[in-house]
């Protein structure tokens, strides 16, 4: 019993002296830079327990259950100001909403930041080294391969588009009955994905199909769900290392991707592959349509590892998947809540000289161009985006613009290690920027005047900015348009009106989208999209 305490006690003396040495060191870098630059620190978080902060890791872990870290994080922005230092778990975290640090984060600064380790280790099993957790020469050459391949799919695949969103036209209720539309949306942007990432669709949204692709989806929901636990949890995921589900869930995934990288990758090996396949068109009796770009086909001439393939595949599946399908669950949300904007697209919708039958008649630079639709999807970004926090470390000491001093409008003091977090979330919700009615949908709001740049960051910004962003908005404006010239009116069915957070890959409802569409009279027919 003895040697027990003696053992304990050498632990706890080792432990005081390992965060003496820490809190020590930033001291000394601190009031170094501070003599440089004139840096201060930034405002703490009161916590109870000043050590570890497990006090607000428990309220972060409560108000993830419930559906409400974002308001947790609103109130001590309200408290605290922009830009506020906290502990989390003995590891120094910064979390900012400021424009200014935003920007230089992510473009100024961006050598000075990188992916945090711990974030990266727990990621490993599901992205590896993929795009989305890449750094450094292998980073920008993912990104040098995968960006063109997104430029050249922007034109190119619209006829598969007009394919699956007929499908799931016709799979719409059509008698103004109550209905969860999200998983829906799930089914028809896993079939888009499937088939520009992989060649051909997954058809979860065919009866065919539907059982292998649920099978599918409980996996992938169960990868994302395991994965977003252990994030959230940080060094304290060791508790889940006997929880076997997780592994099974994406070694699943593994498999289901692993299937075509290596058919694929067979293929490729020919030295005449590329040249057979530069003018490979989609399937259709009309050979003039753009060729069908396919991501894995282009992606195999440059990434011959197997392994190496299937994360690369796996950093754009999911997001491409998620990230769509979150972003429209969250459009039908405000509009079935908002309902005369709904009045508004259709009437623009069905004044445009639109052909359903000819997918070519909805072009890539048409549908950019439609601005109240745009608004309504930017507003919808602004007020529910589905991303909410962006994390990075300081590779070695360094300052953000604005956060320090009295009036806060000092540098901020960033020691090497540091987490930083931006939360795009409240800078969308800043009413220095947006005005009083910040919290509130107003697609109107788009019509006052360019509010891009550093303002409106939904898809980040700077040299990681996604390179899918401008298909997504294009996907959502097609998807949206074909819905609002089918159906007159929509109605919100959800006998709870707040939105209730659930944290995957993207934010989304978790209570899910329940409307009702109220068909046009005499169209109740949805046999003509099957």
């Amino acid at each position: 019993m003895a040697s027990f305490l003696l053992g304990l006690a050498w632990v706890v003396a080792l432990v005081v002296m390992v965060l003496v040495y820490q809190k020590g060191s930033q001291y000394i870098a601190f009031h170094a830079r501070r003599r440089q630059t004139g840096c201060f620190r930034a405002p703490k978080y009161p916590h109870s327990d000043p050590f570890f902060g497990y006090d607000l890791y428990k309220q972060r872990q409560r108000a993830l259950r419930e559906g409400n870290l974002q308001a947790l994080y609103t109130r001590d922005f309200a408290r605290l100001g922009k830009t506020w230092e906290e502990n989390f778990l003995n590891q120094r975290v910064l979390n900012t909403m400021d424009t200014v640090n935003h920007h230089y984060i992510h473009t100024v600064g961006f050598d000075e930041f990188g992916k945090p380790s711990t974030r990266a280790k727990i990621s490993a099993p599901i992205l590896g080294n993929g795009i989305f957790m890449a750094e450094g020469a292998h980073w920008k050459q993912s990104r040098s391969i995968i960006k063109p391949i997104f430029a050249r799919a922007e034109t190119g695949n619209m006829t598969m588009m007009a394919k699956h969103v007929n499908r799931f036209l016709g799979l719409l209720p059509r008698d103004s009955n109550a209905f969860d539309i999200q998983p829906m949306l799930k089914k028809l942007f896993l079939d888009l994905s499937t088939e520009f990432l992989f060649g051909e669709s997954i058809n979860a949204q065919t009866p065919e199909e539907a059982p292998t692709a649920e099978r599918f989806l409980q996996s992938l929901d169960e990868s994302l769900m395991g994965w977003n636990k252990r994030r959230q949890a940080g060094l304290l995921s060791c508790r889940y290392a006997f929880d076997k589900t997780w592994p099974e869930a994406y070694k699943r995934l593994y498999a289901f991707v692993d299937a075509y990288v290596y058919r694929a990758l067979e293929p490729t090996k020919n030295p005449t592959y590329e040249k057979e396949t530069t003018g490979e068109k989609e399937s259709s009796p009309d050979a003039n349509l753009p060729r069908k770009h396919v991501l894995l086909h282009d992606l195999a001439k440059h990434v011959r590892d197997p392994v190496a393939l299937r994360f690369e595949l796996i950093n754009v599946f999911l997001p491409s998947r998620d990230t769509t399908a979150a972003l429209l669950s969250n459009v039908f949300f405000q509009l079935a809540r908002h309902p005369s904007y709904w009045t508004q697209l259709r009437q623009h919708a069905l004044s445009l000289p639109f052909d359903p039958s000819d997918p070519t008649s909805l072009s890539f630079s048409t549908l950019n161009s439609l601005l109240p639709f745009r608004h309504v999807i930017q507003e919808t970004l602004r007020t529910l985006g589905p991303a909410g926090r962006v994390f990075r470390t300081a590779r070695h000491d360094t300052t953000l613009p604005r956060g320090g001093g009295p009036d806060g409008k000092s540098p901020v003091f960033v020691s090497q290690g540091t987490i930083v977090c931006s939360l795009t979330y409240h800078i969308h919700h800043d009413r220095d920027i947006w005005g009083e009615d910040a919290d509130m949908f107003k697609p109107e709001r788009w019509t006052q005047g360019n509010r891009g740049g550093w303002q409106f960051v939904p898809f980040l910004s700077g040299p990681r900015v996604c390179p899918a962003q401008q298909q997504v908005l294009v996907q959502a404006t097609h998807l949206l348009l074909r819905v609002v010239r089918e159906f007159e009116w929509v109605e919100n069915r959800d006998e709870v009106e707040e939105y209730i957070e659930l944290q995957r890959m993207a934010i989304e409802s978790r209570r899910g989208v329940k409307i009702a569409l109220i068909p046009k009279r005499g169209h109740n027919n949805r046999n003509r999209f099957m």
